[in-house]
């Protein structure tokens, strides 16, 4: 008998230092693994912090983040440049809200990653209060029918907004998209076919929706492959209807240069944009509006002068100027009052 509860306190002492051990378990990779896996159980994406930043889940203007994605035509993967920066102000209690700022088509003689950098440079002294975060594309453009790239760059979004969820210092329901021209139209793809509701809000800047998008009463996948030889460049998927939670702001110019206010086509871009106030009324329908679309001339407000196009109290507004292909002082402080809801 003695022999036998020896025996049982061993087999207990034995359980008690395996559990201690498991428990105490330091191993930060395990509980913080941050790449994700598709669907077909193949890791597609590299999201390579650095350990220390890992570990903490504190995002800085210093962090490391890394996203790597494949398509055809680049089979060993395009690593996304990213530049950060975030506020030296008191964290709110419920994390920064964090802008994720996609630049427009750049000139070849610029660097890789220094758009990303005048985004920051830009948005930065308008988002005060916001976390940034500015990726830069392959060929220095968004993946848009005629666009030499051909990147996965929704798929990048998609997974920026997982790991920037991650952090603590973030907070996980105020992810926002801010995109200019060619970043504009890679905004509004995300609005379209992003299902993550933490993106609670976007803003596409001078550039709205084009008929690749939206065409026959439907809103439109981008698809694997754009090819501006096809109809509508291939556009053939139908979208799920747009989140309606998610905020929409669109701001253009009635004297843009590149992009046309009225609607009209673009050869060298290949893709045929809707009418400004057109698209911002076809947004507000599918957000829950019933009504008549809103008077032409619009509501002046601010100085320099801008004309305000508000539907659903303020949740999907447009915003005309006539400051060319950029914003002015107006518009940039609409953009920030928006954020800041």
């Amino acid at each position: 008998m003695n022999h036998i509860k020896y025996l049982l306190s061993l087999i207990s002492l034995c359980l008690l230092s395996l559990f201690i051990s498991c428990d105490n378990s330091d191993d930060p990779v395990a509980v913080n693994d941050t790449s994700i896996t598709d669907e077909d159980n193949t890791t597609d994406d590299s999201t390579d912090d650095s350990m220390d930043e890992i570990s903490t889940q504190i995002l800085t203007s210093s962090s490391n983040i890394e996203i790597t994605k494949s398509w055809t035509g680049m089979p060993d993967g395009y690593t996304y440049p990213m530049t950060i920066s975030v506020p030296t102000d008191t964290m709110p209690s419920d994390g920064f809200p964090v802008c994720i700022l996609l630049h427009g088509k750049s000139p070849s003689e610029i660097v890789e990653g220094e758009n990303g950098v005048k985004m920051i440079e830009k948005w930065s002294t308008v988002l005060t209060n916001h976390a940034l975060v500015a990726p830069s594309g392959y060929m220095g453009t968004w993946n848009l029918c005629a666009e030499d790239s051909k990147a996965a760059d929704i798929e990048m979004v998609d997974t920026l907004v997982l790991l920037l969820q991650q952090y603590t210092n973030i907070n996980p329901d105020k992810i926002r998209i801010l995109g200019k021209s060619n970043g504009a139209g890679l905004t509004n793809s995300v609005f379209i076919e992003n299902r993550n509701p933490s993106i609670d809000a976007v803003c596409a800047v001078v550039s709205h929706l084009n008929t690749s998008q939206y065409h026959l009463d439907n809103f439109y996948k981008q698809g694997n492959v754009t090819d501006s030889s096809m109809a509508y460049c291939g556009y053939e998927e139908i979208a799920e209807a747009p989140l309606t939670s998610r905020r929409y702001l669109n701001i253009s110019n009635d004297n843009d240069p590149e992009i046309p206010y009225s609607g009209g086509y673009r050869p060298e871009k290949a893709l045929e944009f809707l009418h400004a106030q057109d698209a911002i009324y076809i947004i507000a329908q599918n957000h829950g509006y019933d009504g008549a679309k809103l008077p032409e001339a619009g509501i002046p407000i601010g100085t320099p002068v801008v004309f305000e196009y508000p539907y659903l109290d303020g949740e999907v507004v447009h915003i005309r100027g006539n400051a060319g292909h950029i914003t002015n002082e107006t518009q940039d402080n609409y953009i920030k009052d928006f954020f800041d809801q």
